[in-house]
């Protein structure tokens, strides 16, 4: 027996295509990201986190747009206190003031506070996330059942649980049935046939949502069986395994995988720069902004890593396009340059636009590159 479910990460991500499509009837949106992780979360510094990006904001704002601004922290303080934060690490909302235009996007990792008031909504952190964010696969199995799960921006996307009727190892009909051996023969091609068919199951899953890690889970016996059989394109994402009970709770099943899948992309972001930096005297890589700058103009980026931590001022050029680090002139021609109001979200802009990848890496990853301005990237020469 099989079955299947859809979760709801799919309306999750509409929810993001009708933000980006919907035109504000107000004009103004007001967008915040919430660093909403369980400690900050039982302190409630997250609501004080978008208290004070208000009034950062409130200090700079035109007279003309108070009222519109107040009406908007006041429905983005609604929609705060109407959401459930349990099992997500950030939180973007963006409102309007107008019921029409009110959006609580939850984000499965941590973000950097920020609040912003514009014509448009904020929507480069949001995008950062989608680009990190990988789909992970589960399969719990034992010789009887198994348990499928497609994980995708933090939330459970579909289910698929499979029962075979494997009959057990030792006979209980007597000599008159089948021989202990050929009994045992024929426990053993039952659990086979079970493999075989979770493994038909995963592949049709990935054909109809390619996940990027595979993670197993069940007694150690029954998973080598599964992995024994794997077919190398499962293998190739086989990306470790999970401590979990068969019939554990779909919330523990996306608590332990998530972790696992942050543990392993912890440890692949950390082997990622330690590569670039070893590779710093060549003429392959470019560390630190102004040097990464450089060869952003030159359109020689083609893996670009920013630390989550990284910040800076910036400018722009308005005569040949380039971007330079601090409110300076262009080295090229000596336009004073236009102050940039994200020197992140403009990078990436840029480096998105000619192809190249970017990478946002956090953990030990980023305190290597903090003695790089928090920022790299492999180029070509």
């Amino acid at each position: 027996m099989t079955t299947s479910t859809a979760g709801t990460a799919r309306s999750t991500l509409d929810q993001i295509r009708l933000l980006k499509a919907k035109q504000p009837t107000t004009g103004r949106v007001l967008s915040a990201y919430l660093d909403t992780s369980p400690l900050r979360t039982d302190k409630q510094a997250y609501l004080i986190a978008f208290h004070d990006g208000c009034k950062t904001v409130r200090a700079d704002l035109d007279a003309r747009e108070q009222a519109a601004f107040e009406q908007a922290v006041r429905q983005a303080e609604r929609t705060l206190a109407g959401t459930t934060l349990a099992g997500h690490a950030g939180l973007a909302v963006f409102a309007s003031g107008t019921d029409d235009y009110t959006f609580a996007v939850p984000l499965p990792r941590r973000v950097t506070d920020e609040v912003a008031w514009g014509e448009r909504p904020l929507v480069g952190p949001l995008d950062e996330v989608l680009v990190e964010c990988q789909r992970v696969a589960v399969a719990l199995f034992d010789k009887e059942r198994a348990r499928i799960l497609s994980i995708f921006f933090g939330e459970i996307e579909e289910k698929r649980t499979i029962v075979d009727d494997v009959p057990g190892k030792q006979a209980t009909g007597g000599w008159f049935a089948l021989a202990q051996s050929r009994y045992a023969r024929h426990h053993e091609d039952h659990v086979l046939r079970h493999a075989k068919r979770t493994i038909r199951e995963l592949t049709a899953l990935h054909q109809e949502r390619p996940f990027d890690r595979l993670l197993l889970g069940g007694p150690v016996e029954a998973t080598a069986l599964l992995r024994q059989h794997l077919p190398r394109p499962m293998l190739a994402r086989l990306a470790g395994t999970i401590s979990v009970e068969l019939f554990a709770s779909d919330a523990v099943v996306l608590r332990a995988a998530l972790a696992a899948a942050d543990q392993i992309e912890r440890r692949e972001e950390q082997a990622a720069v330690e590569e670039l930096l070893d590779a710093a005297t060549t003429t392959h890589a470019a560390l630190g902004l102004r040097h990464t700058l450089e060869a952003l103009y030159e359109r020689r980026i083609h893996r670009l890593f920013v630390a989550d931590s990284f910040g800076g001022t910036g400018g722009e050029c308005p005569a040949c396009g380039r971007v330079v680090p601090g409110p300076e002139r262009c080295p090229l021609c000596g336009t004073p340059t236009q102050a940039l109001g994200d020197l992140r979200e403009r990078i990436v802009d840029l480096t998105e636009h000619q192809g190249a990848h970017v990478e946002f890496v956090s953990g030990p990853a980023a305190t290597l590159l903090t003695a790089h301005d928090g920022i790299g990237a492999w180029t070509h020469r």
